[in-house]
């Protein structure tokens, strides 16, 4: 999440499509684990990272956080990031940052928030409000990837915490704003829904979802990526209806679930499909370059969401081999710093963390033609 007051500048994207210049669409793809390029002497299969990863305005909210970024990406090496909080020219640095450190990603031109960038090349692209798309080739094997991050408003998780969810006027609870609620948590599960679906997050991702049905048509491969600023239905049910400040209440969260009804599944939620044991947690996620108040939004409530997803679409082409979370295994609870109890695995960084999200990187075998 961003503040609001830096949001504006963030929020639209034009709608358009295009196909990269040939210096880019005709990089060499990278050497398979035998060293070769050449289709002749391919293996069956390559192993693809994919990193959803908001990287906080840049990384500009945190001493040495644009540095952190690249330094996170050299470390994990993903394959494929999708990108929250970014913008082209904070891609133009990240590009600059990891071509210094001996690395070379390509990027989907997104002219706006959310864009995609891979170390393989992109052979097309497009932008949808909120989303963006990249098609990037995996030795023959094209893979279309989609990176959002929806609208921040209506964050009625907050609700059932017992503050308002930035709804505007004159929505209902519009009057709490982001505060704390005078008369105590919210627990109408109609009203959160019903605010929740006035947020747009749903109807926008519905669109990628129908790109998504075409490209499949076109015999390509889809994943999904994204910061929602809306949890998943599998985290908001009966198991942790008394868990995290949801004060009883089941939430049929419904993006999440309009991904998963057009076929997609949770990457992280398919290997650790309990939401108490690995509750997966990505937001608010520890940052010692920060103080816990500029991080937290609810500072007398446990918070602690997973907001930021790795979708992907069955296909025999693809197998899930993995999913983990990239960032610190500290958290902010009640404006306090602690650490995670759950069973989650992390891959905590040596390096300066940049962002007040953890990142999710989800590895996939793709089978090449």
């Amino acid at each position: 999440m961003v503040k609001r007051r830096e949001l504006f500048g963030m929020v639209g994207a034009s709608v358009g499509a295009g196909v990269l210049g040939a210096g880019t669409a005709e990089a060499r793809p990278k050497p398979g684990k035998d060293g070769h390029h050449g289709s002749s002497s391919h293996p069956k299969h390559r192993t693809l990272k994919v990193l959803q990863f908001n990287i906080w305005l840049g990384g500009s909210r945190v001493p040495g956080g644009r540095a952190g970024i690249a330094d996170t990406l050299a470390a994990v090496e993903p394959d494929v990031v999708m990108l929250s909080e970014s913008s082209p020219e904070r891609v133009v640095n990240l590009l600059s940052d990891l071509a210094a450190r001996g690395l070379t990603y390509f990027d989907n031109k997104h002219p706006a928030d959310s864009a995609v960038i891979s170390r393989y090349p992109i052979i097309e692209f497009a932008s949808f409000p909120s989303w963006s798309k990249a098609v990037v080739s995996v030795d023959g094997t094209e893979v279309t990837a989609y990176s959002g991050h929806l609208e921040y408003r209506y964050y009625v998780t907050y609700l059932p915490r017992g503050y308002g969810g930035g709804t505007p006027s004159p929505l209902e609870t519009s009057e709490y704003g982001w505060n704390e609620i005078p008369t105590g948590p919210i627990t109408d599960v109609e009203l959160i829904e019903r605010i929740n679906t006035a947020s747009g997050r749903t109807e926008r991702t519905k669109t990628v979802l129908a790109d998504a049905a075409e490209e499949r048509a076109k015999g390509r491969l889809t994943m999904i990526a994204g910061d929602f600023n809306e949890p998943s239905h599998r985290d908001w049910d009966r198991r942790t209806r008394n868990l995290y400040d949801h004060h009883g209440t089941v939430v049929e969260w419904s993006t999440t679930r309009a991904i998963e009804d057009a076929g997609f599944r949770d990457s992280y939620r398919a290997i650790h499909p309990d939401p108490v044991r690995f509750p997966g947690f990505t937001w608010p996620s520890d940052n010692l370059g920060a103080d816990p108040g500029e991080i937290t939004w609810a500072p007398k409530a446990d918070e602690r969401d997973r907001i930021d997803f790795v979708f992907y679409h069955p296909d025999r082409r693809v197998k899930l081999l993995e999913s983990v979370i990239v960032g610190p295994s500290s958290t902010i609870v009640r404006n306090k710093r602690v650490e995670e109890k759950g069973r989650d695995e992390f891959w905590t960084p040596t390096w300066t963390w940049p962002t007040d999200h953890k990142a999710v990187l989800s590895t996939f075998r793709i089978t090449i033609r």
